[in-house]
C-alpha cells in the first residue's frame, strides 16, 4: 500500500513532467520503430521492433537535441525546443502511416506482455523518486551544474561543450539531451534528471529482448532475459544511488547497437543495398551516440565485438580443441574472479551478484549447462564478455588530463556485468526449453508436453526473489543531502558575499586496481553549494582534526572564510568546531546543519 501511494504522490507532483518527458520517448520510439521496419520488414516480428525501438529512443532524441544546441547558437533560442519537439511528431506520425502496409507477424501475447512491462516498470520505478530530495551523491551535482552551466551558456550565446566542473569533458551527450528537455519542457534541471534516470531504468531491461530471442528463437528466453536484468540483482537500477546517469543512459544504446550489428550480420545476404546503407547509418548514429553520452561505452561495444567474433571463430574449431578451450576460459575465468577477490578496492565488485545475489547467479550457472548446450554462440559470448569485463579493471591506460586509468572502472563494470548474465540467462532457459520439448517428443505417447512448462518456474522464482529482496527505493549510504542542508545552502546563497570561499567535507574516490586515490569526491551537502548558488567551495577531508593549528593556518593561507557542515554523509566532526569559538563563530545552527565563520586569521 505504501508503494502504490509513494507511486501517486509523485505522478500527482510530476505529472507534466513525466507525461512529457514520455511523449517524446513515444514519438521518437515510433519514429525509430516505423524506420527499422522499413528496412526488416516482415524479417522481425513486432516485438522485435518494439524491443529495439526501446532499446533506441535515446538515437533520435539525442540528435534531436544536438540540432537543437545548434538551433540555439543560431537561430530562435525561444522557439528552438519546442520546433524540434514538433518536427519529431510530425516525421513520426508521416513515416507511421507510409510504413503501416509493411507486415510485422509476430505474437499479439508477447507484443501485450511487453506492452504491459512498459507501463509497470515505469510505474515501479516511479517509487525511487518519492523518498529523494536532490539526485543521490555527488556526481549529480555535478550533472546539475554542467546542464545550469551549458542552459547559461546559450543564454549568454557563449557555449563551452567541453567544459565541465573540472574543465574536462564530462559525458556531454547525457548533459545536452537533459538540457534540451528541461528547455522544451520548461522543467527543473534537477526533476529532469531525476525523472528521466528513472525512466531509462525503467525500459532498460526491455531492450535485452530482440538479440535473446532472435537467437535462440523463444519469446520466453527474451521475457526471462527482461526479467533478469530487471529484477535479477540490484543492479544496474542501484546506479542511480551513486548519480551514474550518463552511465545508465549508454546502457540501453549498448543493446541497441549490438542488437543491429546482429540484425545487419543475420540479414545482410537478403537486405536491398539502399536498405542496408540505411541500417548501417542508424549503426553508426547509434555508435556516435553512444560514445556521446558515455566514453568508456565504446569499450563495453568493443569488448563485445570482439567476443562475438571470438565466439564464432571458437564454433569452427575441432570439437577437442573445442572442449579444451572452453575450458581453458573457464579456467582463466575462475583464476581471475580469485586475484580480484584478493583486492580490497574491489569488495562490491561481486556484491550484487554474489554476496546479495547468489541465488539468481547460482540459477545462471545452472542454465548455463543448458545454453552452451544448445545455445553455444551466444553462451560463449556471454562467458568471454563476462572475462574481458573483469581484466578491463586490471589494464592500465593513461589518458591526457586524467592521469593513470583503467579500461574500465570498478563502478561501470560492477554496473553492466548483469548483461552478459542475463544473456547467459536467457539462453540457458532457451536451451531447457529445447532439451524438455526433445524429452517430450520421444515419448509421445506418456504425457511429457507439459514439461515444457517446467521453465516457467525459473520467471516464478526470479520474481518471488524480487518481491523479498528487491528494493525499489534509495540506499541510505548514498543521500547526503537533508532538508536542513536545503535551507542552509538558500540561506547561505542570500546572505554570505558572492565571493566567498567555503570549506565542505570530501572523501578520497578509489575505484583503480591500484587503490591509489582518483581526487576528491563530495562528502556532504556541501558539493551542492556551488551548482545552487554559484559560491566557491574548498574540498577538505572530513577527517580533518579542526582543533588542530596546522588546519586553521591552511585554512587562512588558502582565505577560507566559512565551514560548512553536513546534516549526512562523510560530515566534519562538528564538536571539533564548536569547541574554538575563538577560531570558528556560529553563523547558521540548525538541528542537523551549521556554518561557521572563520576568524581570527592574521592574528
Amino acid at each position: 500500500m505504501n508503494l502504490l501511494s509513494d507511486i501517486f504522490s509523485v505522478l500527482k507532483d510530476h505529472w507534466q513532467l513525466i507525461s512529457g518527458t514520455l511523449l517524446i520517448l513515444f514519438l521518437s520510439q515510433l519514429l525509430l520503430w516505423v524506420g527499422l521496419k522499413t528496412i526488416f520488414r516482415e524479417r522481425l516480428a513486432a516485438e522485435d521492433y518494439f524491443s529495439l525501438s526501446t532499446a533506441g529512443w535515446i538515437v533520435p532524441l539525442s540528435v534531436a537535441s544536438i540540432c537543437w544546441l545548434a538551433w540555439e547558437r543560431i537561430g530562435q533560442p525561444a522557439v528552438g525546443a519546442l520546433l524540434l519537439f514538433f518536427i519529431i511528431a510530425v516525421l513520426a506520425i508521416i513515416l507511421y502511416f507510409k510504413a503501416r502496409k509493411e507486415s510485422a507477424a509476430g505474437s499479439k501475447l508477447v507484443l501485450s506482455i511487453l506492452l504491459v512491462l512498459f507501463g509497470a516498470f515505469i510505474l515501479l520505478r516511479l517509487a525511487f523518486i518519492s523518498s529523494v530530495i536532490v539526485p543521490l551523491y555527488f556526481g549529480s551535482a555535478q550533472h546539475y551544474q554542467i546542464i545550469n552551466n551549458l542552459m547559461r551558456s546559450l543564454a549568454s550565446n557563449e557555449i563551452t561543450l567541453l567544459n565541465g566542473p573540472t574543465g574536462a569533458y564530462y559525458h556531454i551527450g547525457f548533459h545536452v539531451l537533459t538540457a534540451w528537455i528541461v528547455s522544451g519542457l520548461r522543467a527543473d534541471s534537477s526533476d529532469v534528471i531525476l525523472i528521466l534516470g528513472q525512466i531509462v531504468v525503467a525500459v532498460l531491461p526491455l531492450s535485452t529482448f530482440m538479440i535473446v530471442k532472435q537467437e535462440t528463437q523463444s519469446n520466453r528466453a527474451g521475457l526471462f532475459t527482461i526479467f533478469l536484468a530487471a529484477f535479477g540483482w540490484y543492479m544496474p537500477a542501484y546506479a542511480v544511488n551513486w548519480g551514474k546517469y550518463p552511465a545508465l543512459t549508454s546502457l540501453p544504446l549498448i543493446t541497441f547497437v549490438v542488437s543491429l550489428a546482429y540484425g545487419s550480420l543475420r540479414y545482410k545476404a537478403v537486405l536491398s543495398r539502399r536498405n542496408y546503407l540505411w541500417l548501417n547509418a542508424i549503426l553508426f548514429s547509434g555508435i556516435l551516440i553512444t560514445g556521446l553520452m558515455h566514453s568508456r561505452s565504446l569499450a563495453i561495444l568493443a569488448i563485445l565485438v570482439l567476443s562475438w567474433s571470438l565466439a564464432i571463430g571458437w564454433q569452427r574449431l575441432s570439437k577437442p580443441l573445442r572442449l579444451v578451450s572452453f575450458f581453458a576460459i573457464l579456467t582463466v575465468l575462475a583464476l581471475l574472479i580469485l586475484y580480484i577477490r584478493t583486492k580490497d578496492v574491489f569488495d562490491l565488485l561481486f556484491d550484487p551478484y554474489w554476496e546479495k545475489g547468489s541465488m539468481i547467479t547460482l540459477v545462471i550457472l545452472v542454465l548455463g549447462i543448458f545454453a552452451q548446450w544448445a545455445h553455444p554462440r551466444l553462451a560463449l559470448t556471454s562467458i568471454v564478455v563476462t572475462l574481458l569485463l573483469l581484466v578491463s579493471v586490471l589494464i592500465p591506460v593513461r589518458v591526457p588530463g586524467y592521469g593513470n586509468l583503467t579500461v574500465l572502472d570498478r563502478p561501470f563494470v560492477e554496473l553492466i556485468l548483469y548483461l552478459p548474465l542475463s544473456f547467459l540467462g536467457g539462453a540457458g532457459l532457451a536451451g531447457l526449453e529445447k532439451c524438455l520439448c526433445e524429452l517430450a517428443a520421444r515419448w509421445p505417447a506418456r504425457p511429457l508436453r507439459p514439461l515444457v512448462y517446467l521453465t516457467d518456474v525459473f520467471m516464478i522464482l526470479l520474481l518471488v526473489n524480487a518481491y523479498a529482496h528487491y528494493n525499489l527505493y534509495q540506499a541510505d549510504c548514498c543521500s547526503i543531502v537533508g532538508r536542513d542542508d536545503l535551507v542552509a545552502i538558500d540561506w547561505l546563497g542570500k546572505h554570505l558575499p558572492a565571493d566567498a570561499r567555503i570549506v565542505i567535507s570530501s572523501t578520497e574516490l578509489r575505484v583503480l586496481a591500484s587503490d591509489s586515490p582518483q581526487g576528491a569526491a563530495g562528502g556532504d551537502a556541501g558539493i551542492w553549494i556551488t551548482p545552487l548558488t554559484g559560491r566557491t567551495t574548498m574540498p577538505v577531508p572530513y577527517q580533518s582534526d579542526f582543533s588542530q593549528q596546522a588546519i586553521f593556518d591552511i585554512l587562512c593561507k588558502r582565505k577560507a572564510k566559512y565551514i560548512f557542515v553536513g546534516e549526512k554523509g562523510a560530515i566534519f566532526n562538528n564538536g571539533l568546531i564548536s569547541a574554538y569559538p575563538d577560531r570558528y563563530q556560529i553563523l547558521l545552527s540548525m538541528p542537523k546543519t551549521k556554518i561557521y565563520q572563520v576568524i581570527g586569521c592574521g592574528q
